[in-house]
Order: structure tokens, then C-alpha cells, then sequence
């Protein structure tokens, strides 16, 4: 089975830092938003992808290779229209499928592998699976109308609302088992003078056809979209231990004290601390009278100068901050803070 990956949109919502990088490939507990993805799919069973690609599309065909490094399969392809929206970039997907059913999912969404374990055994051949989020506790995003048949499984009766009679609402997850019926309804939907998936989906719920959902509420999963969402899932992430193994990992909430010069090229003066959960890439030098953490990644090759305090923040692309700074609830590119929010 294969996994289309839509990687195409700007991620305007990440503000100046959609200019450099691809959403994407913004780093969490120093591995990129897309790896986390793939790599929960690779633990479900998939490990054929296709990546639609647009904005910056370069730089993430440059970082993901062909995928054998992570021991997958990648194939790419470029959506001319991706700015047109998400149906455009699916579409675009259309001639490189080579099975008859196929996930989809965004690029910058984090999910549990047994999210998509669940969503892949109860798929029914008939139609399409979603996964949906029925806890109680609020996110904002598309609201599903759900009929349950069972526990934790049911049919959909409406995306935005309910098409057919019945459902409750809940939240939709952005994990999508469909078949290659589809097209024909997103033609249609484009014919009908719609850029919108979830009208497509619709009008294959109205023509009859069944679209079932699985609860996958119990599970881990973030939609990444802006920079609060990426501290949050940042956090998950250092707490969860899903961090890349050649990185210098504080798991636990403890301090470690200097001096310290790890394997990876990793020091601490011996004035400095580092409190976990905290990630650290190699080649990484922390100054005097720093301290690090907690819920801190720093990718390789950064330098934290001294009397720096660093904490619930993302530092990346080779950073180096002025000496004397306190940083908190930030994400940091290369020489600047692109931002800094209250979470």
C-alpha cells in the first residue's frame, strides 16, 4: 500500500519562516515534522510514498533522497496549482498511484503509528477511512458528522456538515485511507467550480458511496500549523523519546552539570547546565553561564554563547544567538528569532 504525502503549500501561517524553509522540514526533538510522519507510517507497514511537492519544493526532495536511508521508497511529483489548495496537490498525485487504495495525509502532521495500524485494518474496500478524534477536549479544525456502528467505528455522513441523515459532530483527523474512486469525484467537484477536498468528499458521500471512520482519539497526533503547535508537539516529542539516535538526549527532567564533551562533539562549560527533556544535534558548544532546557532541540552546529538562557524553544539552521539573551517559547532560525509566542 502506498501513502501520498501533500508537501506543496507555503505554510503562510509559519510566518517569515515559510520565506527559507518548508513547514515541513521545521525540525521537532530535532527530526523534521515530514520524517515524523514517514517513519510512523514505516512502523504501520507502509513504506511506499509518493510527495507532492510545491513551495521550496527542492529543499525537501534534497533532504528526504529517495527515502533509503530511512528504508522507504520515495517518489516525487510537483503540483503546479498546489497554491490553489490541497485537491489540487492530490490530483497531482493521480498518475504516480499504483494500488487501488492509498493513504493520504499533509506533511506537517505528527501521528501515532497505531493511528494508522487501526485506520489500515478496518478500511473497508468499499470506500474511504478516516480517522476521527471523538474526545472531549477542544482542537480547532474540520468538524466530521459520525454515526457510529460500533464502538470506536461507524460511517460518516457529512464533512462541515451532515449530508446524510443523523451524526454527531467531532473532530477530523488528517489520516485518510481512500480508493482510486475518488478522482472522479474531485473532477467533478473542480467542474462544479470547487477548490475544496472536503466538497469532493462530500459529493462521494452524496452519490452513495461509503466513507467510514475509525476513533482514534487514544492515540498521539498534531496538526502542525502554526508555532504554538510546534512547541506543543515539540514538547510530545522530547517527552516521548522521538528523537534521531545520533543526537545527545536529556529524556528525564534532571539537570546535568558541565564540563562535558560527549562523542558527538557535544560541550558544556563547566559553568553551564542542561535540564531535560532536552535534544542536542552534533557539533553543538555551550558557552559559559548557560542554561539549557527544559524542552529545548538544537540541531547540529549551533552555538549557544554564554550567559544564554534557553527553555520550550527550537533552535535550527546553524544558529548562533548573542551572548546575555534569554530565549523562552521561541523558534529561532539561523541568526534571527523568525518568533516568539505565549503557549
Amino acid at each position: 500500500m502506498e501513502a501520498v504525502i501533500l508537501a506543496a503549500g507555503k505554510g503562510e501561517r509559519m510566518g517569515a519562516i515559510s520565506r527559507f524553509v518548508p513547514k515541513p522540514l521545521i525540525p521537532i526533538a530535532n527530526r523534521s515534522i515530514i520524517e515524523h510522519l514517514l517513519l510512523a507510517y514505516k512502523k504501520a507497514g507502509v513504506s511506499d510514498f509518493i510527495i507532492v511537492t510545491g513551495h521550496l519544493g527542492n529543499q525537501i526532495r534534497k533532504h528526504l533522497g529517495d527515502g533509503s536511508e530511512q528504508g522507504i521508497s520515495i517518489r516525487y511529483t510537483h503540483s503546479r496549482n498546489y497554491e490553489l489548495g490541497p485537491i489540487h496537490s492530490l490530483l497531482a498525485a493521480e498518475t504516480e498511484i499504483s494500488t487501488n487504495y492509498f493513504f493520504v495525509s499533509p506533511a506537517d502532521f505528527i501521528i501515532d503509528p497505531l493511528a494508522i495500524r487501526t485506520v489500515k485494518k478496518k478500511h473497508s474496500k468499499k470506500g474511504i477511512t478516516i480517522a476521527v478524534d471523538t474526545s472531549s477536549h477542544s482542537r480547532s479544525g474540520t468538524t466530521v458528522y459520525t454515526c457510529p456502528t460500533s464502538i470506536k467505528f461507524g460511517r460518516v455522513s457529512g464533512f462541515c456538515e451532515p449530508i446524510l441523515k443523523g451524526g454527531e459532530p467531532h473532530l477530523c483527523v488528517s489520516l485518510l485511507l481512500c480508493n482510486t474512486t475518488i478522482f472522479k469525484y474531485i473532477y467533478r467537484t473542480l467542474e462544479n467550480g470547487s477548490n475544496v477536498l472536503l466538497d469532493a468528499l462530500n459529493l462521494f458521500i452524496r452519490c452513495g458511496h461509503l466513507v467510514c471512520f475509525v476513533d482514534v482519539s487514544e492515540n498521539f497526533w498534531f496538526d502542525v500549523d502554526t508555532f504554538s503547535d510546534v512547541l506543543h508537539a515539540n514538547a510530545f516529542a522530547l517527552r516521548s523519546g522521538l528523537v534521531p539516535q545520533n543526537n545527545f538526549y536529556i529524556k528525564h527532567p534532571n539537570q546535568l552539570m558541565g564540563p562535558l564533551k560527549s562523542k558527538l562533539n557535544v560541550t558544556l562549560d563547566r559553568t553551564s547546565t542542561i535540564r531535560g527533556p532536552t535534544v542536542i544535534g552534533p557539533n553543538c558548544q555551550i558557552g559559559p553561564k548557560s542554561r539549557v532546557g527544559p524542552f529545548v532541540s538544537i540541531t547540529g552546529d549551533c552555538e549557544i554563547p554564554s550567559g544564554t538562557t534557553i527553555q520550550n524553544s527550537l533552535v535550527f539552521g546553524e544558529a548562533v544567538i548573542e551572548e546575555n539573551n534569554h530565549i523562552s517559547n521561541a523558534v529561532l532560525y539561523n541568526n534571527l528569532m523568525l518568533q516568539s509566542v505565549k503557549v
